[in-house]
This record gives structure tokens, C-alpha cells and sequence, in this order.
């Protein structure tokens, strides 16, 4: 986004001086390289079908089976094996005898992770309701935020370089520390039928399970994770990439730009601490790596630039005139202008549209119509090509 005023308003300079001050003090910067590291995880996912299996928008539809063994896998196995090795970590660390592990995980447990952790509140909550205070912090980390692993990269010999033979240890310990804990649960699931078998009834252990906990027949209680629907965050979400692939998010000015109008985004909320602000994906991408590189440094980094923790939703995607999602982002438009001069406004970096069909195809990646910002899909929204924001919202 560029910035420019005809006439400037009172206190612009300082603003953008205190701007730019901020970037650097926080080292905020390094989010714009994050940003890469973020949407080539998002593109991974896509082109092995992962996001897509959670997709309903999908012309094939996601199997129920999958998705419900991913939301096990996730919360029953995943979970309680980072509090574990959080706990041996800490415990290891204190006696100066060990370094942590860093866990990678498998590829549906790693967008559901994504996923949840995108709603850091929530995720911080059932962290520490479950786990205890004293695991929360720990857990809530990740030494490395975009990563996942595939079954196809796990071959048992194969010529590597140091970096890549390096990576595929790490990766390799995590398969280790999975198989010894679940001996009978396989690392990888089938990413057409599940790990089940679509016969039987899909069980889910209670949230609060151990190892001798009973399973239960799946229901919406079981779904939710202490009220947080995260499967449907997972559909929600797989439309993310679409609208940050412009040709724009290529660009490395773009994005370091893109630092710059988040800090100012964070900075609305003390000129309107109950209003509820809506992002471009110019600013949307550089929120999401913030929160997912580091939920702790996150919330820490809010405080700095606003005084205040900022909470982030996803549910609001209907654009219709007058909705809360539109009545927000026109309360946006204007909180901007009368603060910074300039309007909200950013140049292939608003809202794109909805996917096109061949989105929900593996090969889209591979497509020149990924990027193309000529691209105009068909829908009620068409009209606010170009012009609407995000679909998440700052409270």
C-alpha cells in the first residue's frame, strides 16, 4: 500500500515515524520472510490434497471419515504427546542435560494444528484447561511453525544433502517419538479412506482422555473443542490460499510493506478498542504468520503496539451489504482515513473473489490462473472484487 496525502493530515509524519520505529524495535520484519515460509505451507497442503479433504466447497466431497480421524488424531494423540515431551523437555532443560525436540507433524494433524491455533484465545484456553497452567506456555509453541510431513518423504534410502538429510532427522525422531507412544496408530493416515475403516462407527476419545479412557460414539460435543468448532475453521480456512496467491504476495517490498500497515492496523484498536476492524490480505497474511510463528511473542507484540492482546476470528464470511462483516469493514475504511490520511485501500491485495472451481484441484497449483489476478469468479460477491477486505475480524 502506498502512502500518500494530498493534504497531511496533523500528526501524520509522527505517525509513520512511530510506525517504522515499532517495526524495528519488535523486529517485525521477519515476518514478511515468515510470510513466504507460510504460503509455500499452505501450497503443500493444497497439492497433496490435505486442506482440500476439509474443503466442503470441494466438487468432491470431503470424507467424513477422514476428517473425523484427523480431528482424533489431532486432539487425542497430537496434543497429548507434545504435553508429554513439553514435560520431559522442561524437565531435561533444568538438569542441563538435553536439548528439546522439535515435533513435526503429519500432514492432517498439521492443518488442524494451523487451524486451531489461528484462534489463539481459544486455542490458549483449551491448552490450559486441559493441560494445566503449567504446560500451557510450552505447548502453545512451535520451533517450527510451517511444517509438515508427507508419507512420499520418507523413503529409507535416498541421496540428500546435509540440509535436507538434517530435516529428514528431525522429521524422522518425530515418527520415532509417535510410534512409541501409539505402536498401533499409524503416523500417516489414508488420505482417501481415513485410518478407519468407513464400515465401523468412528470413535473419538474424550477430551480428558488417558490411556485407559473409554471411546465414545461421535457427536457434536465430542467435535467441539470446548465450544470451538474446528473442522469448520479447516473448511473456512482452505479458501485462505486463494486469496493471498495474487502476484502481488510474490513480492518481497510487498510484504515488507505489508509489516508496515499491520502495526498500523494493531494501532487502530487504540483508537477504537471495542470496534471490530477487518483486515486486507495484504495485512490478513502478515497477521496470520505473526500468530502462528509464536502465539506467546504474539501476544506480547500486541501489548507493545496497542496496549492490549488482540483476538482473531474467522467466522464472519458473509459479505452481504449491511452484514457485520461489511458494516465492520466500512467502520475500518473510516477509522483509517481519519487517523492515517489515506485510504483503506491496497492494490492486489483486497478480496479476489471466490474460488474458481479448479481451485479445489490438486493441479491449481501447477495452473497459471493461480496467481492471475485477471481472474474473475462468478458469484453474488463478484461486484466487490478488488475492492472489500478480509474475512477475519480483530475484537
Amino acid at each position: 500500500m502506498t502512502t500518500s496525502w494530498t493534504v497531511p493530515p496533523k500528526g501524520a509524519t509522527s505517525n509513520m515515524m512511530d510506525i517504522s520505529q515499532t517495526v524495528r524495535n519488535l523486529d517485525l520484519y521477519r515476518l514478511a520472510n515468515l510470510a513466504v515460509q507460510h504460503t509455500q505451507f499452505l501450497r503443500s497442503l493444497h497439492c497433496n490434497g490435505i486442506t482440500l479433504q476439509f474443503s466442503f466447497s470441494s466438487k468432491s466431497t470431503p470424507s467424513k471419515n477422514y476428517t473425523l480421524n484427523a480431528l482424533r488424531r489431532y486432539r487425542d494423540l497430537w496434543l497429548p504427546l507434545l504435553a508429554k515431551q513439553t514435560s520431559m523437555d522442561v524437565g531435561s532443560d533444568s538438569n542441563g542435560t538435553d536439548e528439546s525436540v522439535s515435533l513435526i507433524p503429519p500432514p492432517d494433524v498439521a492443518w488442524l494444528w494451523h487451524c486451531h491455533r489461528l484462534a489463539p484465545a481459544r486455542y490458549s484456553s483449551y491448552i490450559k484447561t486441559r493441560f494445566g497452567p503449567d504446560t500451557s506456555k510450552k505447548i502453545l509453541e512451535t520451533e517450527v511453525a510451517f511444517a509438515a510431513q508427507f508419507s512420499h518423504e520418507c523413503p529409507d534410502d535416498v541421496d540428500v544433502n546435509a540440509e535436507e538429510a538434517n530435516q529428514a532427522i528431525v522429521k524422522q525422531k518425530a515418527r520415532e517419538i509417535w510410534r512409541d507412544a501409539y505402536p498401533l496408530e499409524p503416523f500417516f493416515q489414508d488420505a482417501e479412506t481415513g485410518a478407519n475403516s468407513e464400515s465401523s462407527p468412528l470413535l473419538l476419545t474424550s477430551p480428558t482422555s488417558t490411556s485407559t479412557s473409554k471411546s465414545v460414539l461421535v457427536d457434536q460435543q465430542s467435535l467441539d473443542l470446548d465450544g470451538f468448532d474446528l473442522l469448520s475453521s479447516a473448511d473456512r480456512q482452505c479458501n485462505f490460499l486463494w486469496q493471498v496467491s495474487g502476484i502481488n504476495f510474490e513480492n518481497e517490498e510487498f510484504l515488507c510493506d505489508g509489516v508496515l500497515e499491520y502495526v498500523k492496523f494493531l494501532k487502530l484498536k487504540n483508537v477504537a478498542p471495542n470496534q471490530v476492524i477487518v483486515p486486507t490480505y495484504q495485512i490478513d497474511l502478515i497477521w496470520h504468520t505473526h500468530i502462528l510463528a509464536s502465539i506467546h511473542q504474539y501476544d506480547c507484540d500486541c501489548i507493545a503496539v496497542s496496549g492490549r492482546t488482540i483476538h482473531h476470528d474467522d467466522s464472519l464470511n458473509d459479505r452481504t451489504e449491511g452484514g457485520k462483516l461489511d458494516v465492520s469493514f466500512q467502520e475500518t475504511k473510516r477509522l483509517w482515513k481519519d487517523t492515517y490520511g489515506e485510504e483503506y485501500y491496497c492494490i492486489g491485495g483486497m478480496y479476489r473473489g471466490e474460488p474458481p472451481d479448479d481451485f479445489f484441484q490438486r493441479e491449481w497449483i501447477l495452473s497459471s490462473s493461480s496467481s492471475d489476478e485477471k481472474v474473475r469468479p462468478s458469484s453474488k460477491f463478484a461486484h466487490l472484487v478488488g475492492i472489500h477486505a478480509g474475512s477475519s475480524t480483530a475484537t
